[in-house]
């Protein structure tokens, strides 16, 4: 595969979207709560959509289209069974994924620096003393969670926004400047937007919006896919996502859209995280 050219993760997009997030804080938080759902639908789903145009060949398609059946079945059943490992794999594997796509480092412990800095991102955008946060863990395990139980948890999230800026200087990072630039951003946004306007942003825009602005170029980089292009790519599995979040709705009305989106974006990053890791792997 191609290497995802770092030219093309623009800048100018990440401060002007972060100012919008910041002030979409100041809304109610049940419309906080909506926008957050809506932008996670229209571009967090739809840029793990486009998966399956990153194989050369039908036979591989095919493949990876059985592959991903048959995660997302395995994801479902063991949300269904067990959602308190669920949602630790859920949140371990999506650290692994954030940090795997945004460290560009060719050392040997590229892995380690990945899964710290995805954990770190993680800590610093999710507050657990946001009540929105404590409701929608409530929603997808079925029983209340004492948050408050962490101990040291205002020094926790200091260490995790030391590494968030740290960690990508690690190794072979080019443009030092930028990624602190970046990095400061990322805090600014979890310390003065909501948790789920926060979360919202940064996987919307810093990872689902780059990654798909990236692929425009990966995909055929003599021929970058228009915009337009990418969308209708993308807009077939989006469609039968939208489909199967809402039988799931319908089949447990004691979820909310917001929980349901979780659980669908949990059961299709884990062959999207498969699958990108390969992309990435080819940039370092």
């Amino acid at each position: 595969m191609a290497s995802v050219p770092a030219r093309n993760h623009t800048t100018i997009v990440y401060p002007l979207t972060a100012i919008v997030a910041i002030g979409l804080g100041f809304m109610p938080t049940d419309i906080a709560i909506l926008l957050a759902g809506i932008l996670i639908a229209l571009l967090g789903i739809p840029h793990g959509s486009l998966d399956l145009h990153l194989m050369s060949t039908r036979a591989q398609r095919l493949r990876e289209l059985a592959i991903y059946i048959v995660c997302i079945a395995l994801v479902l059943g063991i949300w269904l069974v067990q959602p308190t490992l669920m949602l630790a794999l859920f949140l371990i594997n999506s650290a692994w994924h954030f940090g795997d796509c945004d460290i560009r480092s060719t050392t040997r412990i590229k892995p380690l620096l990945a899964l710290v800095y995805g954990t770190s991102i993680l800590i610093v955008l999710i507050d657990l003393h946001d009540p929105s946060v404590g409701r929608i863990l409530q929603t997808l395990l079925g029983y209340s969670v004492d948050t408050s139980m962490v101990a040291q948890y205002g020094l926790i999230r200091l260490v995790a926004a030391a590494l968030v800026i740290g960690v990508p200087l690690v190794g072979s990072d080019t443009q030092p400047a930028r990624s602190v630039i970046h990095s400061m951003l990322i805090l600014a946004v979890s310390l003065l937007a909501p948790s789920l306007i926060a979360f919202a942003w940064y996987f919307v825009v810093v990872h689902s919006w780059s990654s798909m602005n990236a692929l425009r170029y990966h995909i055929d980089d003599a021929h970058p896919w228009s915009w337009r292009r990418l969308i209708i790519a993308a807009s077939p599995l989006t469609l039968l996502t939208f489909v199967g979040i809402g039988i799931g709705y319908v089949m447990f009305p004691s979820l909310n859209i917001l929980a349901m989106l979780f659980i669908a974006l949990s059961a299709l990053t884990v062959p999207h995280t498969r699958l990108f890791h390969r992309v990435y792997a080819s940039d370092s």
